[in-house]
């Protein structure tokens, strides 16, 4: 009888003990997806680091041709965009991406998100030719362009890259990083988000960066 007892005891310390370790490692994953920097961080492709760079304050002029500092954006995430109107095929991919998740975001998700297209090549990009540009993808979209200075100031502190392609008589290309850089309400450099930016992918991480 004692024997019996004692087997039913340890029987239901292993119960309690599987129970308790179930309840714990289901308490940890719900805190982890409750955690919109935990999922950030767990999704491949997507950078946040342990510590964040200030980015200095600049002066641009946008494609409405209105002057542009840090103080004009809302108080919200940055998805920093280095690219140019005449690129032939990753910037209208990626704007074309960028508008369909931003009409696949709720409301209050675009109200803490800004995407900010900034030109690498101010020399040919003027409001003239980049308010078309962004309209054509997303009126909401935020182009800066026209200081050269500025411009390689910005992308030296969020590690966004450039480069003219001379091509003979053909017109200059840019060579560009492909990243979205994300910049904090802040204006903190926080990290990255790598191609490719399928709504699929792409809708569940801003989302969780917005909660953020």
């Amino acid at each position: 009888m004692n024997n019996r007892v004692s087997a039913a005891s340890r029987v239901g310390a292993i119960l309690l003990f599987v129970v308790l370790a179930v309840s714990a490692a289901v308490g940890m994953l719900m805190a982890h997806l409750a955690d919109p920097a935990a999922r950030l961080g767990s999704t491949s492709g997507v950078m946040l680091f342990n510590h964040s760079s200030p980015v200095s304050d600049f002066k641009f002029i946008d494609q409405h041709g209105e002057h542009r500092d840090q103080a004009s954006f809302s108080s919200g995430w940055k998805l920093v965009f280095f690219g140019y109107t005449f690129c032939p095929d990753i910037c209208p991919t990626t704007l074309a991406d960028l508008n369909r998740v931003w009409k696949a975001l709720p409301d209050e998700a675009r109200q803490r998100l800004d995407v900010v297209f900034v030109s690498v090549d101010p020399q040919r990009d003027r409001p003239a030719s980049l308010a078309p540009y962004l309209q054509y993808f997303n009126p909401a979209f935020v182009g800066l362009t026209g200081n050269p200075q500025a411009l390689a100031q910005l992308a030296q502190e969020i590690n966004g890259f450039y480069a003219r392609v001379d091509r003979g008589e053909a017109p200059y290309l840019m060579d560009h990083s492909a990243n979205l850089m994300l910049v904090d309400a802040q204006w903190q450099f926080r990290g990255y988000i790598e191609p490719p930016f399928r709504p699929g992918r792409l809708t569940p991480i801003l989302a969780a960066l917005a909660g953020m």
